[in-house]
């Protein structure tokens, strides 16, 4: 390899996140860990670890490596899928910029140094960036589903035309991306988790007054989500519908009036969740109601594809 290519490589590395900050919600993911040339990537980002000398700087850095790495896997799952190997070696980065953020920020409060903007700082940060992985795991979720979907009806087809080479072939495929989906959501789980735990991690080094407010505007912006996501699919919601949720945060507004912020904010997350709650409700109720359709439409055609699922996981 040429020692011009190397210089661009590492240039190159060393410039984008410069260039992608500020214009979208995360950097341009540029080369990623199923390309050859990954050790590029993580070269710039160490030689830009050795300029910068501030612990501030430091932490700072992390986590906007850490947005490098969202956008990482955010195009590993668009190009390759949740078994790209390079998904694996994107997740494990990202939890170690969370983990070195968090212990920095630690370090600076045990020297006696006032962490609480920074750790505001940071923590906003971490809130923009927990909402794009969301995001990302979101959209390949839907893919997913919808793969599934076209499948069972090509197998549905299939089924009629007498096809049983194709039913075969189908079959293998369909189970293919159920277990991929199983991967998934285990892989979303515990990114999730350590998201959760690095932000719980820097919270604290931010003061209780503005921990409240930050709930208390967190769980505003979920309510004004839910009523877009509502309105988008021509959902009627009911004039009770967020009725749990006005009487928690109005009791989290009333203790942060009182300058109780603890109690302000535990109250504001629980009003948060409790539109969460009313979401996961209200997709079992309509995952049920597309069951009986599909009972109705082919009432041996579930029991049928189950059985042929389970007689391939046997084989396998």
């Amino acid at each position: 390899m040429s020692k011009k290519l190397i210089k661009s490589g590492i240039l190159g590395v060393l410039l984008l996140p410069f260039f992608a900050f500020g214009q979208t919600a995360l950097p341009s993911a540029g080369l990623t860990p199923e390309s050859n040339l990954y050790f590029f990537d993580r070269l710039g980002e160490t030689i830009r670890e050795l300029l910068t000398f501030s612990k501030e700087g430091k932490a700072r850095l992390e986590i906007s490596f850490a947005a490098e790495r969202i956008a990482e896997i955010k195009v590993v799952l668009e190009e390759k899928g949740v078994s790209a190997p390079g998904l694996g070696v994107a997740q494990a980065r990202l939890s170690e910029h969370l983990t070195a953020a968090s212990s920095i920020i630690s370090k600076k409060k045990a020297a006696g140094e006032d962490v609480s903007s920074l750790s505001g700082d940071l923590d906003d940060e971490l809130e923009d960036q927990k909402d794009a992985l969301e995001k990302v795991f979101e959209d390949k979720k839907r893919a997913l589903e919808r793969k599934e979907e076209d499948l069972t009806k090509k197998l549905s087809a299939a089924r009629k035309a007498g096809d049983t080479v194709q039913v075969t072939a189908l079959l293998s495929e369909i189970a293919a991306v159920k277990a991929e989906k199983k991967n998934f959501e285990g892989d979303k789980e515990e990114q999730k988790k350590e998201f959760e735990k690095a932000k719980k991690n820097i919270e604290k080094e931010v003061n209780k007054k503005e921990r409240a407010e930050k709930a208390i505007a967190e769980a505003e912006k979920e309510k004004q989500e839910a009523i877009s996501e509502a309105s988008k699919k021509g959902i009627v919601l009911a004039a009770d519908a967020f009725a749990k949720f006005d009487r928690l945060l109005a009791q989290a507004k009333e203790l942060f009036a009182r300058e109780n912020y603890q109690g302000a904010k535990q109250l504001a997350e629980q009003a948060e969740d409790s539109i969460e709650e009313e979401d996961e409700d209200e997709t079992e109720d309509n995952d049920e109601g597309d069951a009986e359709d599909d009972d109705k439409d082919d009432d041996g055609e579930k029991d049928d594809l189950d059985k042929a699922l389970d007689e391939i996981d046997n084989r396998d």
